[in-house]
């Protein structure tokens, strides 16, 4: 399944050291699409598989903030908050979800399922990724303007050391 929006930007997670204990939940994978290059394997920690892709919209510019969590080999977005109604964002909440104000935002709340997420960024979008836990984001336009894809893994990124260490936020 892909992500239906093109305005969207992409996600690479957070870092969470090994040696400090934490046991890994999984594995989320950035590639160039739709050719696959791997771009980069980042790991989640066990206790919080979650992360947000904030950028500003392309056409209302304003800033938009996209909340995800990783199931297994799934990501499921959970929900979504924006200042302004533009192409790409939901006008209703999906059967199940909700639709509400706060301040300002329209949040929506859903359980949208994705084997794949696929989307293009761009550097005039300030895309960011941001894991919990982790407060340096990721800035997902460091490939430049292009298509990318994310997907989830519930196995480990990297198998040790050898394979250049657990949760690698750089090329594989």
């Amino acid at each position: 399944m892909t992500r239906r929006s093109g305005i969207g930007a992409l996600l690479i997670p957070g870092l969470f050291a090994s040696a400090a204990g934490v046991v890994q939940a999984g594995c989320l994978a950035l590639a160039s699409h739709p050719d696959g290059r791997p771009l980069a394997r980042i790991e989640f920690a066990d206790a919080d598989p979650t992360f947000r892709i904030d950028y500003v919209h392309s056409v209302t510019l304003t800033p938009v903030d996209e909340r995800y969590r990783v199931d297994g080999a799934t990501i499921v977005q959970t929900e979504i908050r924006f200042l302004q109604h533009g192409p790409g964002l939901p006008t209703e909440a999906d059967a199940g979800g909700t639709w509400r104000r706060e301040g300002d935002r329209f949040v929506v709340s859903a359980a949208r399922r994705f084997d794949a997420i696929a989307m293009r960024v761009h550097r005039d979008q300030s895309p960011r990724l941001t894991v919990a836990r982790d407060p340096r984001p990721v800035d997902l336009a460091q490939w430049g303007d292009r298509a990318i894809a994310l997907t989830a893994d519930a196995a480990p990124c990297l198998a040790g050391p050898q394979d250049g260490g657990r949760g690698a936020r750089g090329p594989t």
